[in-house]
């Protein structure tokens, strides 16, 4: 069965222009929310953020956002680099 994929990020982010690229080379289908195209996709990524500050620390620690972030299946938060992508193929 295919995981439901949704990936928090934005187009200014190096590493998550660099991780969709990867996700489409791969035919890994996704979701996108752009956490800058309005405070409602902001909001919703921080309360994901503040509820879940364990997978966060290391970007909190060096004062990063903490994108790209993935939600998959709607319960598991991973907070990747583009080379670590391939854990999401079935």
């Amino acid at each position: 069965m295919a995981k439901k994929i949704i990936m928090y990020g934005n187009e200014n982010c190096k590493d998550c222009v660099a991780a969709k690229a990867v996700l489409d080379a791969e035919g890994i289908r996704y979701g996108y929310v752009d956490v800058l195209a309005g405070l409602p996709h902001l909001k919703k990524f921080i309360t994901l953020r503040d509820a879940n500050q364990d997978k966060f620390q290391s970007e909190i620690a060096r004062e990063h956002m903490g994108i790209p972030c993935f939600v998959v299946d709607d319960k598991d938060i991973y907070v990747l680099m583009p080379e670590d992508i391939s854990v999401f193929k079935d």
